[in-house]
């Protein structure tokens, strides 16, 4: 099967929790719409950026400018277009300590080679600092447990995880994550996680199928549907347009 493709760690992250979303995203042509929880991020990171490009730590201004970005978008919950501006200024309140911000949202893209892929792959940053790249993550909130620590089988995510170990190999740079909600924050770098492996490991599945199969609803027919994955529910949708794709591929 040809197809044009450049792998990423979202792409395969998606193809790991559930190839059926991955298959409608990446080869039907669905394009899942950013829910409140996805502009609620997009909203604190762009006005995250804005205050550490011009100096501004006024809270009420970052909050401000957050909640405007939010508003751009055709979404209407209430609780993440104020969480955004809340979330905003705790990624300017942490991020500071690095310095000037180097890039944002940066994109790169390498020959597939370099991890034995067909494909190129490409990644792209958050926040990149002189020594480090921060990844941004705005979450409703973060599960503690009651001893006040960080609940380990919540974060740091496993596919955030990957996405750092992969953006680490791609820039030469050691990275971090940096999980805020309107009243938590929790940060913890990557010095110590290897998942680059698993990642690869994956982009490599998708080449074997795409090398198997003769046609895209070829590559239906291997796989069950299921919609049970966290994906689905957050995308208006999805599923109705899965359940008509299965039942015209599988006869």
């Amino acid at each position: 099967m040809k197809i044009e493709y450049r792998h990423s760690a979202s792409k395969t992250n998606t193809f790991i929790d559930s190839p059926p979303f991955w298959i409608i995203n990446e080869l039907f042509g669905f394009e899942s719409e950013p829910n409140a929880r996805m502009v609620m991020g997009l909203a604190a990171e762009d006005a995250a950026h804005h205050a550490l490009s011009n100096q501004i730590t006024d809270a009420d201004t970052i909050i401000d400018y957050a909640k405007k970005k939010y508003l751009e978008h055709d979404v209407d919950e209430a609780s993440e277009c104020e969480w955004s501006g809340i979330i905003a200024h705790k990624f300017v309140e942490n991020l500071g300590e690095f310095g000037d911000v180097v890039s944002f949202q940066n994109e790169k893209q390498i020959k597939g080679d370099k991890y034995g892929l067909k494909y190129d792959v490409v990644g792209k940053t958050d926040f990149e600092f002189k020594d480090r790249i921060v990844d941004t993550k705005a979450t409703a909130y973060i599960r503690r447990l009651k001893a006040g620590h960080v609940d380990p089988k919540w974060y740091p995510k496993m596919a955030d995880v990957r996405q750092q170990c992969l953006y680490r190999d791609l820039f030469g740079k050691e990275t971090m994550l940096l999980y805020c909600s309107p009243k938590d924050q929790y940060a913890i770098d990557m010095t110590e996680y290897d998942q680059l492996h698993v990642l690869i490991n994956a982009m490599k599945h998708i080449e074997h199928i795409f090398s198997i199969c003769k046609t895209k609803e070829d590559v239906v027919r291997i796989f069950p549907l299921v919609c049970d994955n966290f994906r689905w529910k957050g995308s208006p949708g999805a599923e109705d347009f899965a359940k008509d794709l299965w039942t015209k591929c599988i006869k």
